[in-house]
């Protein structure tokens, strides 16, 4: 029934994992360069981003079965 009315948590899912398994990486590569606080900025642009192509994709998914 949810998929009826265009909500597709998987999307939202997979940007969540693949935020979360980003975190480790860019915590080694950051933290010594630049600290701990330009790495929680750089994480949260990089969790914003993968959420405003989630929600294009099922924006896209929405227009396409509308038609």
């Amino acid at each position: 029934m949810s998929r009826r009315f265009g909500f597709h948590p998987d999307e939202m899912l997979l940007a969540f994992m693949v935020w979360l398994c980003s975190l480790p990486l860019i915590a080694l590569i950051l933290i010594p360069f630049w600290g701990l606080g330009v790495m929680s900025m750089i994480a949260l642009a990089l969790l914003i981003i993968l959420l405003a192509i989630c929600w294009g994709m099922c924006g896209w998914k929405i227009i396409k079965g509308r038609r």
